[in-house]
């Protein structure tokens, strides 16, 4: 039969944890990157316009 230690078993579940807390922050950032190309894509076509402000930048949708 198979035994496994307290410490094993904690850290069985601690890797996991990890593990999906690593596949969640990769979804989340693949997530960013697409919405991000998507707005530097409707700039550069001239769909979006960039405009600036005292604390950033605001985005404008162009009307066609």
């Amino acid at each position: 039969m198979i035994t496994i230690t307290e410490l094993e078993f904690v850290l069985f579940i601690a890797f996991g944890v990890m593990t999906a807390m690593w596949f969640r922050l990769r979804a989340e950032l693949y997530m960013h990157k697409r919405m991000t190309a998507e707005i530097l894509m409707r700039v550069a076509k001239g769909n979006m316009k960039v405009t600036e402000t005292d604390d950033g930048f605001n985005f404008e949708d162009i009307k066609s």
